[in-house]
């Protein structure tokens, strides 16, 4: 069954730049099933891509790939070409969340991709609103939660204790402010600027050129 899935993954051409905007245009805008089919089958060698790199067990290889096409396809659904992000970057969010999720299902603990706690994921979910979601993309993937924190880690020491106090403990504005020993409106402008900053390296590295020829 992989012979066979290989040999239809060879003789798939990759879209060119003009060529894929036009699919983007005839199926968002003139809502033409073929061109959604041709975006779906035109990325599968990055489903397989991002599977290989995962690694999963022989014996469910078969069964990574097809959760990794149906990622593919909720992403092809989802997705917004007018919003400048590109659409490889996207789609790996959802293939490799829909993969690792089925993983965990399996063996939950072999495949935990983060051993950070609930803090941590409580933090990456909050952390979205509409503004940002081009940016995130789709924060509540396993995936982007790590991409996430790293980000979090980069930050200033002071938007880094203000962001975890707020979110991962839950603590009260006021007290935060005052074992920071800054005024309420003070802890506002940081607490804003912490999420700027923040949104910015999420989004710096999602449109970080990837070393995947065509994708």
């Amino acid at each position: 069954m992989l012979t066979a899935y290989l040999k239809e993954l060879q003789k798939i051409a990759l879209l060119r730049p003009e060529d894929e905007q036009q699919l983007w245009y005839q199926y968002r805008i003139q809502k033409d099933a073929e061109s959604r089919l041709r975006l779906i089958e035109a990325y599968q060698p990055l489903v397989f891509k991002l599977v290989m790199q995962i690694r999963p067990p022989d014996v469910v290889l078969m069964d990574m790939l097809q959760e990794g096409t149906v990622g593919l396809i909720e992403a092809v659904e989802r997705f917004d070409p007018s919003r400048g992000v590109r659409f490889s970057t996207f789609a790996a969010y959802r293939v490799r969340g829909r993969v690792l999720n089925s993983l965990r299902r399996i063996r939950p603990v072999e495949y935990s991709l983060e051993q950070d706690g609930q803090s941590e994921m409580a933090l990456a979910t909050r952390l979205a609103d509409p503004e940002s979601d081009h940016a995130l993309l789709d924060v509540e993937d396993d995936a982007m939660v790590a991409q996430v924190w790293r980000a979090v880690r980069e930050l200033p020491e002071r938007e880094r204790a203000i962001l975890w106090a707020t979110y991962a403990e839950s603590r009260d504005p006021r007290r935060i402010a005052a074992e920071l020993r800054i005024s309420l409106s003070h802890f506002y402008r940081l607490h804003k600027q912490a999420l700027s900053h923040m949104r910015q390296l999420v989004l710096d590295d999602v449109q970080r050129p990837k070393n995947a020829p065509g994708y």
